[in-house]
């Protein structure tokens, strides 16, 4: 399995080099140059298959000469060892052929420990095949940098940086993130967005200021957050109708990661009829999908709070399969992108994307109705993120025979204040964490700023 950068500019790359990487050498991501496809027989087949053994049947392809079989079967098993549940992803009726992917019992509750949990245990091999160092570099407004800082505990000699919006991160996430250990963390709080963090990321994996290590970008422009991804819609969708019936899913939009994911699922040849892109009032994906309109948007506070950004990284990937590879069309559109902060794509290419995508954009009122809503009429509680998703795919499913599959992406424990306020939860709740001292922060773009105190902060830990 070879790997190139959806810019078409970068000298292919194998497996290994994909996960160990922040991006491509000409900016863009790494994509496989081919994605494998597996007949409806085979599928149907794979039914009764434990977890772990449909993830190595997913996700091998992807790995070619990589890893040896007995060598990847571990690490892809060990990735669940700390799930919660035996299922992994265990489904919840909501309603007429209404469903909840449950992906949220992983050791940070939330759907971004499966890419943490498979990258840290991959980084990990092949750091110590390479004899090689590494920091690991991210941005998050909560949910992914736990993730990552969760799964790389477990490996002290690896260095993280963790770049959040300094007012857009949930006072329990932050308070977590606070409480990290110095000695292997590095916090870098940014005056602004999330999506000036990730901007910032991208500049400084562009420009790499540590020569002695290897930058492993954490969020999902690394592939194995895609990766990772693809696996439970497979599970899904076999739990459902055995691989042979067409499925339909509603994803919350908080990363384009798992909505790109399920893309690459049906191209693998799995029955999906219809993905939803569910959005809050951070709209911007949902003016992509409906007017092929998509901008930088001055995000605000919602009760999503992880869906409180509008820069998709992994839009640049799903446009370079709507143009059949082009790498340098891409290149041109992301720079006019990152020039402008606007971008359409050509109408042959967006009239393909809503072949399989539809979206709908949830307001704040009907957020807190449906998350009553389902209390009431299924004992569901549902935190906010759910909720969205959960409405706007039963209002926009295209087939009622079709299980339509909402992705729970955060355990409902997560919003449970907010939960007992509304009157949908029925345990009692913890006191809100006291606030700690925040560490010395960034202004939006002083890419010169990131790097210093990355640098000074290596030269301690060296």
């Amino acid at each position: 399995m070879h790997y190139v950068s959806t810019r078409g500019a970068a000298p292919a790359a194998d497996f290994r080099s994909v996960v160990l990487s922040g991006l491509a050498t000409d900016g863009g991501l790494y994509v496989p140059q081919t994605v494998p496809v597996f007949t409806q027989e085979q599928i149907a087949s794979w039914s009764w298959l434990p977890f772990d053994e449909l993830v190595w049947r997913v996700v091998s392809p992807f790995v070619g000469e990589s890893l040896d079989e007995g060598t990847l079967r571990a690490l892809l098993s060990d990735s669940y060892r700390d799930f919660g549940h035996r299922a992994i992803t265990p489904l919840q009726q909501i309603g007429h052929n209404e469903w909840i992917l449950e992906l949220f019992h992983g050791p940070t509750q939330s759907s971004k420990d499966f890419a943490a949990q498979l990258l840290a245990r991959l980084a990990a091999h092949f750091l110590q095949e390479l004899g090689a160092r590494a920091l690991v570099v991210g941005a998050t407004n909560g949910d992914t940098g736990l993730a990552a800082i969760e799964a790389f505990a477990a490996y002290p000699g690896t260095r993280l940086a963790v770049l959040y919006p300094r007012h857009g991160v949930p006072a329990q996430q932050l308070h977590a993130l606070q409480r990290a250990n110095p000695e292997q963390v590095q916090l870098l709080a940014v005056e602004g967005s999330f999506d000036d963090c990730q901007t910032l990321l991208s500049r400084l994996l562009r420009d790499w200021p540590l020569p002695g290590l290897i930058p492993v970008c954490f969020n999902s422009s690394n592939w194995v957050g895609v990766l990772a991804q693809i696996v439970y819609y497979f599970h899904a969708a076999l739990q459902l109708g055995g691989g042979t019936r067409p499925v339909a899913f509603s994803v919350p939009a908080a990363s384009f990661a798992e909505i790109y994911a399920g893309f690459i699922a049906q191209k693998m040849g799995l029955p999906i009829n219809q993905v939803i892109v569910s959005t809050n009032s951070n709209d911007a994906l949902h003016h992509f999908i409906q007017r092929n309109r998509y901008s930088m948007r001055q995000s605000n506070r919602t009760l999503a709070p992880a869906m409180d950004f509008s820069l998709y990284s992994n839009l640049e990937r799903f446009i370079w399969e709507l143009y059949e590879h082009d790498g340098a069309a891409v290149r041109s559109l992301m720079e006019h992108f990152e020039a402008c902060g606007e971008l359409s794509i050509g109408n042959p290419q967006w009239l393909r994307a809503r072949v399989l995508f539809d979206s709908h954009a949830v307001e704040e009122a009907q957020v807190r109705e449906e998350v009553l809503k389902l209390f009431h009429e299924t004992g569901a509680a549902v935190d906010p993120h759910t909720a969205v998703g959960a409405l706007a795919g039963r209002l926009h499913r295209r087939s009622l025979g079709a299980p339509m599959v909402t992705l729970g992406q955060i355990a409902p424990a997560r919003s449970a204040a907010l939960l007992a306020e509304l009157g949908a939860w029925r345990d009692s709740v913890a006191a809100p964490p006291e606030a700690l001292a925040r560490p010395p922060y960034l202004l939006p773009g002083d890419l010169a700023g990131l790097r210093q105190a990355l640098c000074a902060s290596q030269q301690e830990g060296a």
